[in-house]
């Protein structure tokens, strides 16, 4: 029920950020601006939309309410016709372009956003979905990534589900971040553009000293329905991220501390703190299940 409220709650927020607050075909027809491979802004005090338009049809548009650490990530595509630029993603979102500015339809302004180099990216993670794919990347330290991927978490009969793992290096030159042959173009530290969809980072590791048996592990949470994960970070901090539909995933940060075999969780929220026992490879927080994976999991063939 927690998690409904949640759910409910960002839809409508969203809803709003978007038709209360301002923000075919290759996007350049008439005087009006061109919006084809461009990124913008919008936000209140509490929430933030970045609409992107990849190339001459892609849309991939943010969502994020940082009060209640939810994301939602939309991907489409984009038409123009006129002032109106729409999109057609899981849902569809209308906006606005003058002869100098991307709008809502309040009038009110976007923000264009420029390409810029992340200030770190040790100790970053950044979570992304499509489709029935949920994906994330977690930048370590001296360059080394893991990369966890949940394919099709709607289990859609005869197509393969499960997690797959990589590892590996990778490049940061500037805005620019490579890993063999896929690019990125980062936008600060708020996200990062492929070729089809943006991806936001979602955490920021504070403190990357010391060690300790859980750091760099992650643990699968036991389900046959929206996958999740929670992991140790560093020596004293962790993160979980829950998938709650197919658009929208919550994140939650703190600390830990290990004595034995006892684990013990510390969030800005008093009501998330729990002391947990790690038994067989498995622990049990705020009722979910979560099992140690050694990356050798792989998706299974129907």
């Amino acid at each position: 029920m927690y998690y409904f409220c949640i759910m409910k709650r960002f839809i409508i927020s969203l809803i709003t950020l978007f038709s209360v607050l301002s923000c075919g075909k290759n996007g350049t027809d008439g005087l009006y601006i061109s919006v084809r491979n461009t990124c913008w802004q919008i936000s209140t005090d509490t929430q933030v939309a970045w609409p992107c338009f990849i190339g001459s049809d892609i849309a991939s548009v943010i969502q994020v309410n940082y009060e209640m650490g939810a994301y939602q990530i939309q991907n489409g595509t984009y038409s123009v016709d006129g002032h109106r630029v729409r999109i057609a993603a899981e849902s569809s979102i209308l906006m606005v372009r003058t002869f100098s500015n991307l709008k809502n339809s309040s009038n009110k302004n976007c923000s264009r956003l420029s390409p810029e180099a992340p200030s770190s990216l040790a100790g970053t993670l950044w979570v992304s979905m499509k489709g029935f794919d949920f994906s994330f990347v977690y930048n370590g330290k001296d360059n080394r990534y893991l990369s966890g991927n949940f394919f099709n978490y709607a289990r859609r009969e005869g197509f393969p589900y499960g997690w797959d793992w990589e590892q590996g290096t990778y490049t940061l030159n500037g805005h620019q971040y490579q890993v063999d042959d896929q690019k990125g173009t980062f936008y600060g530290d708020r996200f990062m553009l492929l070729d089809e969809l943006a991806v936001p980072r979602v955490y920021k590791a504070d403190d990357m000293a010391g060690t300790s048996s859980l750091e760099g592990t992650v643990w699968l949470l036991e389900t046959t329905s929206y996958p999740g994960f929670i992991m140790f970070t560093t020596a004293t901090e962790f993160v979980r991220v829950l998938v709650n539909s197919n658009i929208v995933f919550v994140v939650l940060q703190g600390t830990y501390s290990l004595k034995g075999n006892s684990l013990e969780f510390q969030t800005n929220a008093e009501e998330l703190c729990r002391t947990c026992t790690i038994e067989n490879g498995k622990f049990t927080y705020l009722q979910r299940t979560y099992a140690l994976t050694d990356f050798t999991d792989s998706v299974v063939t129907p």
